[in-house]
């Protein structure tokens, strides 16, 4: 029969095989935290840049003295005589009139200004009638049944001719423009009145073409 001994049996020393493995732990863990090195020791950290202070002058504001403006010296009037002033003042007269073609004035011109509003409007002789008889139709248009409206600028003269006509509404390639400006320049007009006088004035004429 075998004996069993206490101090033998693994399950009764079990206990104090676990403590003294939990104190061997914690003794290299001990012995490897103070033997590892300290890597922080190399690494350069930046400080941040501190300017140094400023120091703050306080100037203070000039003031320019008012500037000192010395009185003139009065001039002295030194006696002439007058006899010879009176001598130089003829020679001068003498001299301007041999140059008096040079100081006369043009004569006044009188131009004749256009005007654009008149207080009495030019008329065609007879009224707007006379006008509207003395368009012709172009037969193109009466074709293609084509109607319109002319507008002509042109300027009615004291003798109540219209001249230098200029168009601002055209209509080109219709016949249009040919027959209202024929139509203009042939009707006779009575002038602008401005004040009772007859003045030249432009104006524009309109001119419908419609067929009936």
């Amino acid at each position: 029969m075998l004996t069993q001994y206490p101090w033998v049996s693994v399950k009764n020393q079990e206990r104090k095989h676990i403590e003294i493995g939990v104190m061997l732990t914690l003794l290299v863990a001990i012995i490897s935290f103070y033997s590892i090195p300290d890597f922080n020791d190399g690494v350069i950290t930046e400080k941040p840049y501190v300017p140094p202070p400023v120091e703050v002058i306080n100037i203070p504001a000039t003031i320019q003295p008012p500037e000192v403006v010395k009185p003139l010296r009065p001039t002295m009037v030194v006696e002439s005589e007058t006899e010879d002033i009176d001598i130089a003042m003829e020679e001068i007269f003498v001299a301007m009139d041999e140059y008096d073609f040079l100081l006369e004035a043009p004569a006044p011109l009188d131009p004749i200004v256009p005007f654009w509003v008149a207080e009495v409007k030019p008329i065609p002789v007879g009224g707007w009638g006379v006008l509207n008889q003395n368009v012709v139709y172009p037969p193109i248009a009466i074709e293609a049944r084509q109607e319109g409206k002319v507008i002509v600028e042109v300027l009615i003269g004291l003798d109540g001719i219209a001249k230098d006509p200029k168009f601002l509404v055209s209509l080109p390639g219709t016949g249009f423009d040919e027959a209202a400006l024929a139509a203009i320049l042939e009707t006779r007009f009575e002038p602008a009145y401005q004040r009772d006088k007859p003045v030249l004035v432009r104006m524009a004429i309109p001119v419908d073409f419609k067929l009936r």
